[in-house]
């Protein structure tokens, strides 16, 4: 995993990959994330996760060997590693930037729930979204927040995939495009967010994230008092 910046201030690309399983890659990519967020500059408003789960990961890992290192500590050891992973993400839920996932390929596992971690989606015509069993990121609550409680156990509890276009009808997608459109989407709709004034961005992505009565009076209080 890398990131790269494309030529626009204030963006900043992570360039993930294939995260689809639960294995070393997938702590990898967390680890790398989590650095990311630690790096991250103030002048950086938009923040975008490429996602492609039709690469294929080079070197061999398996989840296999990912569960049989957690179940070889305590459990106290292993909520703290598990805790870290969660940690690794917690940062693209920050209020002054936004987070958004530009995805193509199978998306199961890790990458589904990267996906689900931003603000968000954009997704190739080829995307099939995947969640077996529960969440780890983080994401539970805007699983259920985006589907409803009942989908969103039917998806965990099934793990039937869920393709393009039902992920847009659910609101697991904010956008869907043919997969050469993928990168021009991505842009247009980074060049909105840039265009759009930062401290309503920033509030109004605090708000979502609890929305409330009273939230929406501070909110909108403390932007008429902007100069």
């Amino acid at each position: 995993m890398s990131w790269v910046d494309v030529g626009r201030p204030g963006v900043r690309t992570v360039v993930v990959g294939n995260v689809t399983h639960w294995d070393e890659h997938a702590v990898r990519a967390l680890e790398a994330l989590a650095a990311t967020g630690r790096d991250l500059t103030g002048d950086v408003r938009v923040v975008v996760l490429e996602l492609d789960g039709s690469l294929t990961p080079s070197g061999r890992s398996t989840t296999e060997s990912f569960r049989a290192r957690l179940a070889a500590l305590s459990e106290a050891e292993c909520d703290a590693v598990l805790a870290g992973y969660q940690d690794a993400v917690a940062w693209l839920r920050r209020a002054d930037t936004v987070a958004v996932a530009a995805a193509r390929g199978p998306l199961a596992g890790p990458a589904a729930e990267l996906a689900l971690s931003c603000d968000l989606r954009v997704f190739a015509h080829d995307v099939s979204v995947t969640f077996g069993g529960p969440p780890l990121l983080g994401v539970a609550g805007r699983l259920v927040a985006s589907v409803g409680a009942g989908r969103a156990a039917d998806l965990a509890l099934t793990g039937r995939p869920v393709a393009a276009a039902e992920a847009e009808r659910l609101g697991l997608a904010t956008r869907v495009v043919p997969g050469s459109d993928l990168a021009a989407a991505t842009d247009d709709l980074v060049a909105g967010l840039l265009a759009a004034d930062r401290a309503v961005l920033a509030e109004t992505k605090a708000l979502f994230a609890a929305p409330t009565p009273a939230a929406e009076r501070g909110a909108f209080a403390r932007l008429a008092r902007e100069p």
